[in-house]
């Protein structure tokens, strides 16, 4: 599942996402537009957080890896 599909699941803001996982709005932004992709830790973090929905394959597929 794609971050942004399982945020819009969960009612939860790109200010929600950002506090949550202390970083910018605009870290949260770039991720969901694939012009950067989160730090490993911060995509543990999403992958705990989703209950295991948003994965490294996710991921890997917006950043042709």
């Amino acid at each position: 599942m794609k971050l942004a599909e399982w945020m819009i699941s969960k009612e939860m803001s790109q200010a929600d996402l950002s506090k949550h996982l202390e970083v910018s709005q605009a870290a949260i932004s770039f991720w969901l537009n694939a012009r950067q992709s989160p730090s490993g830790q911060n995509m543990m973090k999403i992958y705990r957080m989703s209950g295991g929905k948003v994965g490294l394959k996710d991921w890997c597929e917006d950043f042709g890896v």
